[in-house]
């Protein structure tokens, strides 16, 4: 365990389940920078959650209003434009095959917001962002599914996760990454000092980052990553640019051109610090700074690089959590 206790989740309608893998049992709690900021309850609320099929359901029960409310999403729902998410929604797929296709959420200007067991995919409307945060704090996302088709290049498919404009107070966590291009952005310009200085603090944990070509890009903020499994990413595994920090902790990275980069593409570096990460056949980091970065302070117990891979197929992605 590491750093302080701080915060708890929306943990209430879903319990965790056993995968079939030995004794392993899967973690549920969060963890990260979603605990801090007075933590992120989501839709917490005595009452019974409201199960939506429909992109109009859905629609009048996550945008009407800011009282919290928890939403069940039952099978794919194609949506045709960007739904924004009103502020102290919890929104949980059922079984693990529900979620969203043609149109992602946006959490734009809001607070208080937990997104979990959902599949998102082929988002191509608007910015072709799954999950576009904006101007948002306090964010949980948690054992979705988010991919593309990278084979298809005029569908309009953008990030599958963008944290931007100041947002601040996110954690991702045992989430699957696949078949897309650039997952995402932590910060999106070079000069929005402005805006996003002191800002954007995210943590992305037991995520799996498969076939894809970069995992998170970030500027100007602070990323914790840890306990990740990169495999098959054909250009940075995680990019620390413009006066960003990056504490890169106990990932595996299999097959990633570069793990970790503070030299990608913009005029000025960011810092990472490579912590007791493991390499299998990937290229070399590029870090012309690797000053420590400090530990961060929230409770944590990072899973080994060697042992991540194993307890992230055993427990990210959907349908891991039964009502």
């Amino acid at each position: 365990m590491v750093a302080a206790a701080a915060g708890c989740g929306d943990q209430r309608a879903y319990p965790i389940v056993r995968p079939s893998m030995g004794d392993v049992i899967c973690p549920f709690d969060m963890v990260g920078y979603a605990t801090l900021n007075l933590g992120t309850t989501g839709g917490s609320t005595p009452q019974a959650p409201v199960t939506v099929t429909t992109a109009a359901d859905f629609i009048a029960q996550a945008t009407a209003s800011t009282e919290p409310k928890e939403i069940l999403v039952d099978g794919m729902i194609t949506l045709t434009d960007t739904v924004e998410i009103a502020s102290n929604k919890t929104i949980i797929g059922v079984g693990a095959n529900s979620g969203f296709t043609g149109a992602g959420l946006h959490l734009v200007d809001v607070k208080n917001v937990v997104l979990r067991n959902l599949v998102l995919a082929k988002v191509g409307v608007g910015e072709g962002d799954a999950i576009n945060l904006k101007r948002t704090t306090n964010v949980w996302i948690d054992h979705c599914d988010l991919s593309s088709d990278p084979a298809d290049t005029t569908s309009g498919y953008d990030g599958l996760v963008e944290i931007t404009h100041a947002s601040d107070w996110v954690t991702v966590s045992w989430t699957r990454f696949h078949d897309h291009k650039d997952t995402g952005l932590i910060g999106n310009l070079e000069d929005n000092a402005l805006e996003d200085s002191g800002t954007l603090h995210a943590t992305y944990h037991h995520n799996l980052f498969l076939k894809v070509n970069s995992g998170p890009r970030v500027r100007y903020g602070t990323l914790h990553f840890y306990s990740n499994h990169l495999q098959q990413v054909t250009v940075n595994g995680v990019a620390a640019e413009t006066m960003s920090t990056a504490r890169v902790e106990q990932n595996t990275f299999d097959r990633v051109g570069t793990p970790i980069t503070t030299d990608y593409d913009d005029l000025e570096t960011g810092s990472a610090s490579d912590v007791s990460n493991r390499m299998i056949d990937s290229g070399p980091s590029k870090t012309s700074s690797t000053s420590p970065v400090p530990v961060p302070p929230y409770a944590y117990s990072p899973d080994s690089a060697i042992g991540s891979p194993a307890i992230v197929a055993a427990c990210a992605g959907t349908g891991k959590l039964t009502p």
